[in-house]
């Protein structure tokens, strides 16, 4: 009833909704970014949701990320110092997102627990179909130097100029989806 053979909408389809209020605030100096969202969560689905799940892709760049622990050791017998000062960078670097504060509407810490790129935050009572719920997270992390730590998203330092272009994607925490075929994607 949801979809049809075809993968198409069935008759009965449903989607997650999730309405964002974010502040950001970019500290040119340290190139750093701090943020506070509040997030609005419908549940449109049948299913009684006891828990929501965020993702969190900055903390790709964690030093423990899963990414930075299966990376290939580099071949050091004909590195320059260019290229050792890139990988050196590259480990001492930390733009893992310190999530600060998940709080309910009402401003009740809500318990939370993350896993790599994703968090889990437990509801204080279960959310039931046609329900919504309001909380607040705020965070923020390093921005990387994206001639030292490429990514698709970073700050480039121009000398001539004295000052940076910042390219940022998946910037801020945002709702993992929840669908009838798989359930959360927390994975």
């Amino acid at each position: 009833v949801y979809r049809t053979a075809s993968g198409a909408p069935g008759h009965a389809y449903w989607q997650q909704r999730a309405d964002y209020v974010i502040d950001i605030r970019l500290d040119d100096e340290k190139r750093h970014l701090y943020g506070s969202e509040t997030i609005t969560y419908h549940n449109n689905s049948p299913d009684e949701l006891r828990y929501l799940w965020v993702q969190i892709d900055h903390n790709i760049f964690a030093p423990d990320s899963q990414g930075n622990l299966m990376r290939r050791a580099p071949d050091t017998s004909r590195v320059s110092f260019r290229g050792l000062h890139r990988l050196l960078a590259q480990q001492a670097f930390d733009g893992s997102a310190r999530i600060t504060s998940v709080q309910a509407a009402k401003e009740n810490d809500l318990p939370h627990i993350i896993v790599g790129t994703m968090m889990r935050i437990d509801l204080p009572q279960p959310l039931r179909h046609g329900e919504s719920t309001k909380f607040s997270i705020d965070w923020n992390y390093a921005i990387n130097d994206s001639k030292i730590v490429s990514a698709r998203m970073g700050y480039e330092y121009f000398e001539e100029d004295k000052n940076c272009i910042y390219e940022i994607a998946h910037w801020f925490p945002r709702m993992a989806a929840y669908t009838d075929a798989h359930g959360w994607q927390n994975k």
